[in-house]
């Protein structure tokens, strides 16, 4: 009988030949091991660690639930895109992953109903598109490093929450119709966008770290929280909801110039609308608004007091039924002066005096409403965007549009990286 030493040993050693060959068999090692048969995925089951992707297509034999109990790593991506016949299994399961080097990208799987992988920590990117039976993904509550997208679509998930997550570039959460929960507490820095549109109509929003964002857009939401929100770079639009109170008490900046030789997608300002149950809007920190100022068809809304604003370098366009409208501090309007209610008589006087001395730069309108001029968009607002860019920097304030003086360039320019401007498909 072997000594308890070299027993143990021995024992080692065969386990660590058993996980070795299990990583390291010619299935384990491919660039791509594809999953489209019962024997390919028996085999794949044995692999702890991927070296490249894995993809799922259709397979007749294919069983309901496919598993991979013992994987850790996948090295490239796990992807499954069906754009044939649609794979029969309900279930994805991977209890033990928890790293995937590439992106993680399931679409058009049908029949996929759960997504079981408590312990995925990090991908690339997270893409679930076009999954209707989606009831389950764990996976989003513990995944805590994503590269690039968290992008989820068309699916049947009633919540989506998450506590680890710190940063991403793009979250995209578009036409899930049974989604009544978004809460990503931990999500400080979005370097792209935030967009929530078409989801549940009342959907609750809650994003209590956000500091900065590069675009923030969503429609349809009941309730949104976003207490420590300081920059919107690009814009800030709340669109067909039907949230009573809209706060965002730390917001200072929405919108900053940026060099137009560099095309990034549009910017638009603070845009709020068509929102019928809006009846408080509560902004106490705004200073700049780069672009437009946007308020329009929020027919509760009685009183618009903007207590810091300064300076809106577009457009101030207002229409509605409001009581009053202050902006104490307003000093400049780069572009038209829009302000239209119902209300009579309505008090147009503080803006009519910062019209006369020459702090809107354009038209000025009260309180009768004139549409402002309709902005060129994408790749055709490139050349107006320079012009426009370079009248604001030589306009004075108190000069009026016909008196432009030439002014040092205090103005940062921000250029954004190609990475973070163009999403791959």
């Amino acid at each position: 009988m072997l000594s308890s030493p070299l027993a143990i040993a021995i024992l080692a050693l065969g386990t660590f030949h058993q996980t070795y060959a299990q990583s390291t068999s010619p299935l384990c090692s491919n660039s791509t091991v594809l999953i489209k048969s019962l024997s390919t995925l028996n085999a794949a089951q044995e692999c702890t660690s991927v070296a490249g992707d894995i993809v799922i297509e259709y397979g007749s034999d294919l069983p309901s639930q496919i598993d991979f109990p013992k994987l850790r790593q996948v090295g490239g991506s796990f992807l499954s895109i069906s754009f044939d016949e649609d794979i029969r299994a309900q279930q994805l399961s991977a209890p033990n992953l928890t790293v995937i080097v590439g992106d993680f990208y399931i679409s058009r799987w049908d029949n996929l109903t759960t997504i079981d992988m408590p312990m995925l920590k990090k991908a690339n990117r997270v893409r679930l598109n076009n999954l209707p039976a989606l009831k389950s993904a764990n996976f989003l509550s513990t995944i805590s490093s994503i590269d690039n997208n968290y992008e989820i679509r068309n699916t049947s998930l009633t919540e989506i929450t998450n506590s680890r997550l710190t940063t991403a570039v793009f979250v995209q959460i578009f036409d899930n119709p049974r989604l009544k929960k978004v809460e990503l507490s931990a999500l400080r820095n979005a370097s792209y966008n935030v967009a929530l549109k078409r989801n549940l109509p009342g959907l609750q929003v809650s994003l209590p770290e956000l500091r900065e964002v590069w675009y923030f857009d969503v429609n349809q939401i009941g309730s949104l929280a976003l207490p420590r929100l300081e920059t919107a770079i690009g814009h800030f639009i709340i669109n067909s909801s039907s949230l009573e109170r809209l706060e965002a008490p730390a917001l200072k900046n929405v919108g900053t110039w940026f060099d137009p030789k560099i095309i990034i997608t549009e910017n638009k300002g603070l845009v709020i609308v068509n929102s019928p149950n809006l009846s408080n809007i509560s902004l106490p920190s705004l200073e700049s608004v780069q672009l437009d100022l946007y308020i329009r068809n929020n027919p509760a809304l009685k009183q618009i007091d903007f207590p810091s604003l300064k300076d809106v370098t577009g457009n101030v366009v207002i229409e509605g039924s409001p009581k009053t409208v202050t902006i104490a501090h307003l000093e400049r309007v780069g572009g038209v002066f829009s302000l239209g209610t119902d209300v009579a008589p309505f008090n147009c006087e503080p803006f009519s005096q910062l019209k006369n001395k020459g702090g809107i730069r354009k038209d000025y309108s009260c309180p009768t409403f004139k549409d402002p001029p309709v902005r060129k968009s994408g790749l055709a607002a490139k050349n107006t965007s320079q012009a426009e860019i370079t009248e604001w920097l030589h306009w004075q304030h108190g000069s009026g549009a016909d008196n432009l003086k030439p002014i040092p360039l205090a103005t940062v320019f921000f250029s954004f990286g190609a990475a973070l401007l163009l999403q791959a498909f």
